[in-house]
């Protein structure tokens, strides 16, 4: 076998193996035998699905909830109007003097007289300072001020009313000689600070008033005899009464 043959068998043997894996509807028809004939594909109908009925939701039906006793609420406390208490009444007590008593615009002697009773007289007090010793009575020009030794008979004031009054001005601290002058006419200079609340000042010399200066003075020039010694006393005043005094004793010219 030469090689021409060889390949020409392979080929064809190759062709018979190719032809064995074709469809059978792709085959070549083998003589002698009749081409079987497929009946025509009809389109077969799918079956209609019927969908499932629908669930028609009736509606709930509430659960009835139980009814609760309703709370009783207690009656409510009606308060009563606290009784009105009615003031105690008061009756102020009647005084008299065991002896002649000034009334007085404040507590003390250091303020102006307003006016005075007599041994016997009486009136009422209405009023009294911090330790009852002063007491405010009244009177046809007004309420003022006396003395509780003048009372006769005297009880325990302490339930009478405190009354407030006006304060007296202050009193100088000091009054200081600034210059003495015995050669000619005989001189002494005086010099004090000023204090609050006063209306002027009052200088004396050896209980003698000499001159009311008006407020805010601090200085005074006096002419006095010839002497050893003066006395000299210095105190403010306002409307209602006057200060302490404050004294202050000078060297005079005299030998």
């Amino acid at each position: 076998m030469n090689l021409k043959t060889f390949l020409l068998a392979g080929l064809l043997s190759s062709l018979l193996l190719a032809s064995c894996t074709l469809p059978q509807d792709l085959l070549p028809p083998t003589p002698g035998f009749p081409i079987p004939t497929m009946p025509p594909a009809t389109d077969t109908a799918s079956p209609t699905l019927t969908p499932p009925p629908t669930e028609t939701l009736l509606p709930s039906t509430p659960t009835p909830l139980p009814i609760l006793p309703t709370e009783t609420l207690p009656p409510t406390e009606t308060l009563s109007p606290s009784p009105t208490l009615s003031p105690t009444p008061f009756t102020f007590p009647t005084i008299s003097f065991k002896t002649n008593a000034n009334c007085r615009l404040g507590p003390s002697t250091n303020y102006n007289q307003l006016t005075n009773f007599l041994t016997n007289r009486s009136t009422t007090a209405e009023g009294r300072n911090r330790d009852s010793s002063w007491l405010w009575v009244k009177t046809s020009a007004g309420n003022c001020w006396v003395s509780a030794a003048t009372i006769k008979d005297p009880i325990d004031f302490s339930f009478l009313p405190i009354i407030s009054f006006t304060s007296l001005p202050e009193a100088p601290s000091r009054l200081n000689v600034v210059e003495i002058v015995c050669a000619g006419r005989i001189s002494v200079t005086l010099r004090w600070p000023d204090v609050i609340g006063e209306t002027g000042y009052r200088i004396y010399r050896n209980g003698i008033q000499l001159a009311e200066i008006k407020a805010d003075a601090t200085e005074y020039t006096d002419f006095p005899p010839l002497a050893a010694e003066y006395l000299y006393e210095i105190e403010s005043f306002n409307d209602v009464g006057v200060s302490v005094r404050y004294g202050q004793f000078v060297q005079g010219c005299k030998k």
